[in-house]
């Protein structure tokens, strides 16, 4: 009887998040962050929890009750310097923070009354616009960042 491997099982048995965790792992580790039991906790939650999150919410996660929210908030600017997070624009006080994943940038469309948020799809010319402005002006690794900000069809009923 052939025997599996143990790697190749345990990737089989991979959910998609934990797979993402996994690279962005990878990827910290090469920039010289340290893998710890906080930031894996935390990286799960948001790659499971995939919208913007402020540090209040984040630090209520499984897992995270017990952080103090300065170590969070650390944590998240080590994180956006090395392109892992976003900190997404809701014209609230609170900053929200979103995993960025690979070939993932969501849009938002933001309610100004109720402060609804609903994840819309990348119109194509966005994607179109990026590689132009890449190509006159010469700079690499562009992404994007949109929401639109009205007022949601529950709060004009």
């Amino acid at each position: 009887m052939k025997r599996k491997n143990k790697e190749t099982t345990s990737k089989a048995r991979e959910t998609p998040h934990e797979a993402d965790v996994a690279e962005i792992l990878k990827k910290l580790q090469a920039q010289g962050l340290k893998r710890t039991q906080t930031l894996v906790r935390l990286l799960k939650f948001m790659a499971t929890e995939r919208r913007p999150h402020t540090l209040v919410e984040l630090a209520a996660s499984q897992g995270l009750e017990e952080r103090n929210p300065v170590t969070l908030y650390r944590m998240m600017i080590k994180l956006e310097r090395a392109d892992v997070v976003r900190r997404v624009n809701l014209r609230e006080r609170a900053q929200h923070f979103e995993l960025l994943l690979p070939g993932s940038v969501p849009d938002y469309l933001v309610c100004t009354k109720c402060g609804d948020l609903k994840q819309v799809e990348t119109p194509p010319e966005i994607d179109t616009l990026k590689n132009l402005v890449t190509e006159t002006t010469g700079w690499k690794n562009l992404r994007h960042e949109l929401e639109f900000f009205g007022i949601c069809p529950r709060c004009t009923a």
